[in-house]
């Protein structure tokens, strides 16, 4: 949602000269045009002092006496009139009356005017004329003012020397115009000169000199504005050193002492996001919240410096989760709010500020309060603006769609009637021409197309269409919100098509609109990826209203819109915001539907390699950027360095900070925290893709790191076949991929995708009322059997239901499959090796254990599961079992080395006491083990053991976050060990993780083709396999799978060749079924999973 506001932190970079002042006023039978004079000085410098407004009334009102009292031909008149030019452009900068300004532009004119070139005072007269028309600039964007005000500073610059008093304050004047001219027209020139031009201002003033620090400051931000361009971070640090040397020559009493430390913070704020150290963001916090305490309530800064000390809690709150950080932040919003008179510019900004945080939370919190909170001050921040006002159809456009946000939860067609009043209000009040036109026709008939499936008026479609037909033709055509226009314009058409007053081209127009789309090169790769989707939607539904072949066939649209996944989820953006983003669904959407389409038209392999494409994305792009680049190396060192150094940046960047939007502040210069990250971050990524490209167009490079080919991805069946399964709602199928890269296709009709989704949501149900998801606390052994490495006691569940759901799931799924597969694969004497593949829901169930399990009272029925004819292994990605074959896939000629944390009292978290017990069963049966017991089982100290050795057990609390996935973590000691730390690292010759804690392969519903969860996280990190857990289990059970799972595989050591953690973790499960309970016991072995080779 766009800001119409523009002010704020930075302060003024233009100083003016004020009119003399006296200590205290002193009348001995003087004029009274000097008494009052000397009244009003006196009065401003209290103004000055401690920001009073009554002072600031009083000094006007006796300059204007002075005036009076003045004849025309008196040689002071000049500088009466010039120093109430100054009172008044000063009052108009507190209270913002518009009046104000423009009579201290006519008096500034009029004493320029009758000043002569030759006057020492004409530098001055000259300059402050240029604050005023500077001023009229920014509140009304008049692009004469800003070159009429750099050719009077200009003008001043050139009448005095470098020896001028005055010099420096006028250079630092005219560096602040370029600086502003550059944010107009961003000519990097009119930077370049701001950056001399302050830099000479400052070099020509002693540190002794009141104006220094403010001329330090000023050329800090210009470095500062230079940094958010090019993303140098020399600049930041020059920026972060100019304000810390403003801030240490301007002792605390100083009036200019809070803007310093503001600004100060928001160079920390900044590299904070660069650099993500937790240091800098404290320390913006706490100059911020200086700044705010050293301000009254009265000052004119005051509420600039509250909301720049809410941006910083709100930065904190993105970083940690704290809410109390939001609130903090709402809190301080408010207070800047409050403390802005209604007649100032910048209070409709500032209440647009305030209502966006308010919908952050709201989105937080899902509170409607917050919502109609943020609606009543954006509707009074439109209120508050005249309809003349150039930014008042941006409020109107912003309050309308908040409206249509309360439709949408609240179903209330008066809510979207007001939306669409608002928006026509906004359209009315755009002249035609303005560049904003065609986005409010947009939002417009977007607002009438909700109506119009709300309410059937079928005017208010036929006015859709005609707004977003203008819409598109008032865009240029090269804009990048041109596929956003055209495709809501395909479906308007789309939609009229399936109503009862279609007409005849409406499905050509529909095609034609969604297809230039798909097709246009400078709109977002989302907005073109939903309308590649709604185009193959129209083709598959109705084909038969084209009398000729669409320009792009169905499968050809599906080819085109996977080849913008990659840039959908962008590498510039960081990984937590890549899986927070709306992108992922919209790509799983579209993969399961192109899959579909390519399995119904026999085409297997390419069914395979567009899944490949599609499923776990984000873990796909960063290891991506671990490519080995030997080959690259030998032929082109130069370009394999580049490229390394670019992908160790964009390694950096995924662990970062978080990269949305920011909150819209006052100015707009004066949101680096966020901009500066994600301009740093963006450049990394722009140059990044412009190496693959150089580097693709290279012989022999031509296919470098392109997705890979069904012929590469043969290999991932080298130990065994592995099985495909996707779900559609047309139809489900696995492919069994095997031997040298053979397809068998094995339908499934007897699944169906709602199927699917109630056997999952069923057994989720299930789990979380037997408390075996989500919570993280736990009791004792005595209240019950079974307590969990999650923190919590389970009760025994009933068998019949997992019973049921691992029948249903052999009966539709698994032994369809398997009577396929057992043809494929030569008889042996071992038990098959299968990987399942699974997409969708099916991602969340057990097939491991599928199988019919009979009641063990008086039943004939005969037990018939998966691991009778099977061992079973899961993978997120064909990619992930292509790992290169080291010593897990080859004899040890030693031990391994094994890494052993066990964690029975963590802090803030349940005792698990047989942790211990469970680390000496792994150190007894594996000789070169190393412990990490209790206090020594930090996050450092895990993370340093696991890069120094082969293996790792995890014998600890574990988390599934299910509201911020990135945040599953393991509880050590010290801390949790999150997906987020866990995806930096990069283990190369890492062979197995055992993950001997809860929830380490949850997953999340939400993204069921990404495989967010901790096994998968520890395979990326370079683990070749990985055990793992679906839901919670016994800290009881623990101990007893791990003898059994340790003791096979040290046999296997000892035999030397393969090893196979998938076999021993089968037979730990068999031993588990002859302990009382036995198989019936589904949720004390069910849950345990193998992952990878």
């Amino acid at each position: 949602m766009s800001t119409s506001d523009g002010a704020e932190p930075h302060p003024p970079a233009s100083a003016e000269s004020p009119p003399a002042t006296y200590s205290t006023p002193s009348f001995n039978n003087l004029p009274l045009h000097t008494e009052m004079q000397m009244l009003a000085q006196y009065a401003y410098k209290q103004y000055k002092t401690r920001g009073d407004l009554d002072a600031l009334e009083i000094s006007t009102q006796c300059y204007r006496a002075a005036m009076g009292a003045t004849e025309d031909d008196h040689p002071e008149k000049v500088d009466i009139i010039s120093n109430l030019g100054v009172v008044l452009d000063t009052r108009f900068k507190c209270v913002g009356e518009h009046q104000d300004l423009e009579e201290a532009i006519f008096l500034r004119q009029l004493a320029d005017a009758l000043t002569p070139d030759d006057s020492p005072d004409k530098p001055s007269r000259l300059s402050n004329l240029a604050v005023s028309i500077l001023s009229r600039f920014q509140r009304e964007g008049r692009a004469e003012d800003l070159e009429e005000a750099i050719r009077l500073w200009t003008h001043a610059d050139e009448l005095i020397p470098n020896s001028h008093v005055l010099k420096p304050a006028l250079l630092n004047n005219l560096g602040s115009s370029h600086q502003t001219r550059f944010e107009q027209l961003g000519k990097l020139e009119d930077l370049e000169s701001a950056i001399a031009l302050h830099a000479r201002a400052a070099d020509l003033t002693p540190d002794g000199h009141p104006g220094k620090p403010s001329l330090l400051n000023n050329s800090g931000n210009s470095h500062w504005t230079r940094f958010e361009q090019l993303g140098k971070l020399e600049d930041l640090e020059s920026a972060i050193a100019l304000h810390a040397r403003a801030i240490d020559l301007t002792p605390d009493g100083h009036p200019n002492k809070p803007s310093l430390l503001n600004n100060s913070g928001n160079s920390h704020l900044t590299r904070f996001e660069q650099l993500g150290k937790l240091e800098d963001l404290e320390s913006a916090i706490v100059l911020h919240a200086r700044a705010v305490e050293l301000t009254p309530d009265g000052h004119l800064d005051k509420p600039s410096w509250l909301n720049n000390s809410g941006n910083s809690h709100q930065t904190r709150f993105e970083r940690l989760g704290l809410l109390e950080d939001l609130e903090s932040a709402i809190k301080l919003y408010a207070h800047a709010v409050k403390l802005t008179p209604d007649g100032h510019p910048s209070k409709p900004g500032r209440l647009n500020n305030l209502a966006n945080s308010l919908v952050h939370r709201y989105e937080r919190t899902r509170d409607l309060k917050d919502l109609e909170k943020a609606i009543a001050h954006q509707s009074r921040a439109a209120d508050l603006t005249p309809d003349g006002r150039p930014d008042k159809p941006t409020l109107l456009n912003n309050l309308g769609t908040m409206l249509q946000t309360k439709f949408e939860q609240s179903g209330s067609l008066d809510d979207l009637d007001q939306a669409i009043t608002h928006l026509t209000n906004a359209v009315s009040l755009t002249p035609e021409g303005h560049s904003d036109k065609p986005r409010w026709l947009y939002n417009l008939g977007k607002s009438l197309l909700e109506r119009f499936n709300e309410a059937g008026n079928v005017p208010d479609l036929e006015e859709a269409i005609r707004y977003s037909t203008c819409s598109v033709e008032l865009l240029p055509k090269i804009h990048a919100d041109r596929a956003s226009n055209l495709r809501l314009l395909g479906i308007l058409f789309d939609t009229r098509l399936r109503s009862p007053h279609a007409q005849a081209d409406d499905a050509t127009c529909a095609m034609e609109a969604f297809l230039e789309a798909m097709q246009h090169p400078n709109s977002h790769p989302l907005e073109r990826l939903r309308a590649c989707s709604q185009y193959t939607d129209l083709l598959s539904e109705f084909p038969h209203l084209f009398t000729t072949p669409p320009r792009l066939a169905l499968l050809d649209a599906y080819k085109y819109a996977l080849e913008l996944v990659p840039r959908c989820i962008w590498l510039g953006n960081n990984v937590r915001g890549r899986y927070a983003s709306k992108e992922l669904p919209v790509i799983g959407r579209m993969v399961n539907d192109a899959v579909t389409a390519t399995i119904s038209a026999g085409e297997y392999g390419l069914a395979l390699e567009w899944l490949e494409i599609g499923r776990a994305v984000v873990w796909s792009q960063v290891l991506q950027l671990r490519t080995p680049l030997d080959d690259l190396r030998r032929h082109h060192p130069q370009l394999a360095d580049d490229l390394y150094n670019v992908s160790q940046a964009l390694q950096h960047a995924a662990s970062s900070p978080s990269s949305s939007l920011p909150l819209p502040t006052e100015p707009r210069k004066t949101q680096p925290s966020l901009e500066g990250h994600a301009q740093s971050s963006h450049t990394y990524a722009l140059e990044y893709e412009k190496l693959i490209t150089q580097i693709r167009e290279l012989d022999g490079f031509k296919d470098f790191l392109l997705p890979k080919t069904l012929s590469q991805l043969a290999g991932a069946c080298v130990s065994g076949p592995v099985v495909v399964i996707n779900a559609h709602k047309s139809r489900c199928d696995a492919l069994v991929l095997y031997g040298a890269g053979d397809i068998a296709h094995v339908p499934l009709p007897d699944l169906s995708l709602p199927l699917a989704k109630a056997i999952q949501k069923l057994l989720w149900d299930t789990l979380r009322a037997k408390r075996l998801l989500n919570r993280c606390r736990g009791t004792t052994r005595d209240e019950f059997e079974h307590d969990d490495r999650a923190g919590r006691v389970t009760a025994m569940d009933p068998p019949d239901l997992m019973r049921g759901i691992l029948a249903d799931l052999w009966n539709r799924v698994v032994k369809p499959i398997m009577d396929v597969v057992c043809t494929l694969i030569p008889s042996s004497a071992t038990l098959p090796h299968v990987t399942w593949c699974p997409t969708g829901p099916l991602a969340f169930l057990p097939l491991h254990a599928a199988g019919i399990y009979p009641e063990r009272k008086g039943t004939n029925t005969l037990s018939q599961t998966v691991a009778d004819i099977a061992i079973s292994s899961y993978t997120p990605t064909l990619k992930a079992l292509l790992k290169p074959r080291t010593r897990l896939t080859a004899s040890y000629t030693e031990y391994p080395k094994v890494l052993v944390v066990s964690q029975p009292d963590t802090p803030n978290c349940a005792s698990i006491p047989e942790t211990r017990t469970e680390a000496g069963i792994v150190m007894s049966l594996i000789e070169d083990s190393t412990p990490l017991d209790d206090t020594e089982g930090t996050i450092q100290s895990v993370l340093e053991g696991m890069a120094t050795h082969d293996w790792v057990h995890l014998a600890c609390h574990g988390v599934q976050n299910h509201t911020d996935p990135m945040s599953s973590a393991f509880a050590l000691y010290d801390g949790r060990l999150t997906l987020s730390s866990l995806m930096s690292q990069h283990l190369p010759n890492a062979d197995l993780a055992v993950l001997s804690a809860c929830q380490t392969a949850t997953g999340d519903e939400k993204l069921s083709e990404e495989a967010v969860h901790l096994a998968a996280g520890m395979l990326n990190a370079g683990y070749k396999s990985v055990i793992g857990t679906m839901w919670s289990i016994s800290d009881y059970i623990a101990p007893e799978v791990m003898r059994v799972f340790y003791t096979v595989m040290a046999e296997q050591v000892k035999a030397g060749g393969e090893l196979h953690p998938a076999y021993a973790l089968h037979e730990a499960m068999k031993a588990l079924h002859n302990k009382p309970g036995g198989v019936d016991d589904f949720i004390r072995w069910v849950p345990f999973v193998h992952f990878g080779l």
